[in-house]
């Protein structure tokens, strides 16, 4: 999937990702620099990343990857060709982030699935483990949810219980989970076998049963 190192404000001006060397974000008004915000090298590494805006183009999502399974975000508030940082993510655990922001742009719904292919791999390792009652499970992935206003992330595991004689199709899928808020209080989200819709407000553990 392309990165995304440009994206158009209502006025036509550009925001822009410069990271081929240092890493900044640059306001751009036809072939005038408007203003630029140099963003500090991430310690764990950089390996690439991209620019999102929210729906009323409010918020800036700059969203990058470490390229040894870390995701990490910052997301800003634009205030006159400005940037304003709102929340600074560590690098998490995962690969192939997906985002989205809630219609009112109170929350955004981070996706983080734990690899970007062979989904089914912790179970043919017999890498899985066992709950209370002696179920099998494993993890997929989790959703990240930051509340924009008060600043907090929280988040919510996503758990595979499969059946004892399940035997895993091992065919091709896109990583990308694509969440997506339908209305006020469910979750839309693409899993390998199909799409699955979660109710708000999101438990802590969020089980599927294959």
């Amino acid at each position: 999937m392309n990165e995304i190192k440009c994206v158009i404000l209502n006025d036509n001006i550009e925001i822009r990702l410069n990271d081929k060397d240092d890493i900044f974000i640059s306001f751009v008004s036809g072939k005038k620099t408007l203003n630029s915000l140099p963003i500090s090298y991430p310690s764990a590494g950089y390996a690439d990343g991209s620019l999102y805006l929210s729906p009323d183009k409010s918020y800036l999502l700059f969203s990058y990857y470490s390229g040894q399974s870390e995701e990490a975000f910052t997301l800003f508030r634009i205030i006159d060709n400005n940037l304003k940082t709102i929340f600074a993510s560590p690098y998490l655990g995962g690969e192939v982030a997906d985002y989205a922001f809630s219609p009112n742009e109170k929350l955004l719904i981070q996706s983080l699935p734990s690899m970007c292919s062979e989904w089914w791999q912790p179970w043919l390792d017999n890498d899985v483990l066992k709950d209370k009652d002696g179920k099998l499970f494993f993890d997929f992935g989790a959703i990240n949810i930051l509340d924009i206003e008060k600043q907090t992330i929280r988040k919510h595991i996503l758990r595979i219980y499969p059946t004892d004689d399940w035997c895993p199709q091992e065919i091709s899928y896109s990583p990308f989970m694509s969440p997506k808020i339908t209305n006020s209080d469910t979750l839309k989200i693409s899993m390998p076998w199909g799409d699955e819709t979660i109710d708000f407000p999101l438990k802590d553990i969020i089980v599927f049963h294959i």
